[in-house]
């Protein structure tokens, strides 16, 4: 195992909530996810939960991540509305990453404010953070399961804002660019509402697929947990079984030896060597036509053959 200075500094994240968000959306409900990322100035460098469709104001996501820890001040959150052209910014917020650090054991269940890109506070977000090996943590103990939520600080970040504002204008010009083009071709106004129609019903089968797929992975998951539980069952009877039929055998063999030497095996003749037999310093054994003195008391086994074992047995 590495060492503790050598194991890399990490982050994970726990999405599990938002509520009270800010409607964004004209018709029919929202459709939230989070994204997140140390550095903003990197697109790519964004990780994001799944969309949630149709929560509207209230998301619940409970989907966890990794990621490394170089130093960053900052963990930058968005909430996002999925949208079919442009995704519409719903709120945003910075959370100081020193907190987590000086929380008891490095873990912190917390709720923290989110802000509209025109910088008022509306909503909260869940998460669980825990820092992993970053030096000055607080090594304090933590229980391991799950705290009530507690408040965080969260804060706005001027080159947060400043993207967040012009994540808002994107989507407003996109909204007016299909707005202009309804009005110039008002005539298609009927496709466009089917098309819509037919957008929506899609949605609404994939969402019901991904439902029923899901309840199919919870059946697979289950049968399968009553089969393991099944077979480490009989695998307890079996070794149960196993183990008294050894010391049934054991019993037997020492039940033979005794009688071997009872009926005087002990004398200058020997009985036939016996590959599980147990015996004693002294017994004689005869084996392809040679007797045998035993050295050593012991219990036999297959490869312990009398023209072999030189530590158990001499010839006579």
């Amino acid at each position: 195992m590495l060492s503790q200075q050598h194991q890399v500094p990490t982050l994970s994240i726990t999405a599990h909530s938002a509520s009270n968000l800010k409607d964004v959306e004209t018709f029919g409900k929202q459709d939230p996810y989070l994204r997140f990322t140390l550095d903003l100035e990197n697109p790519k460098s964004f990780q994001k939960t799944f969309v949630h469709k149709n929560a509207g104001k209230n998301p619940v996501w409970n989907q966890s991540f990794n990621i490394p820890l170089n130093g960053e001040q900052d963990l930058f959150i968005e909430i996002m509305d999925e949208e079919t052209t442009t995704d519409a910014i719903i709120a945003f917020a910075a959370i100081p990453i020193n907190q987590v650090i000086h929380a008891p054991g490095g873990n912190l269940n917390a709720i923290f404010p989110v802000y509209t890109p025109d910088g008022k506070q509306n909503g909260e977000v869940t998460l669980t953070l825990t820092a992993h090996n970053v030096p000055g943590q607080n090594s304090g103990y933590h229980a391991g399961h799950q705290e009530d939520a507690r408040y965080g600080v969260s804060r706005i970040v001027d080159v947060h804002l400043k993207r967040a504002k012009s994540l808002q204008n994107k989507e407003k010009a996109t909204d007016a660019g299909i707005a202009v083009a309804g009005g110039l071709f008002a005539l298609g106004a009927g496709l466009l509402a089917n098309k819509l129609n037919n957008d929506h019903n899609k949605e609404e089968q994939a969402r019901k697929d991904a439902e029923a797929e899901e309840e199919r992975e919870r059946e697979r998951f289950e049968e399968e947990k009553r089969r393991l539980e099944a077979e480490q069952a009989q695998f307890r009877a079996d070794q149960d079984a196993y183990k008294r039929q050894q010391e049934q055998q054991q019993q037997e063999q020492n039940q033979h030896h005794h009688r071997e030497e009872h009926h005087g095996h002990h004398g200058h003749g020997g009985r036939e060597w016996d590959p599980v037999g147990s015996y004693s310093a002294g017994d004689r054994v005869e084996y392809h036509g040679r007797n045998y003195i035993c050295l050593q008391g012991h219990v036999s086994n297959p490869t312990w053959e009398p023209t072999v074992a030189n530590s158990l047995w001499r010839a006579d």
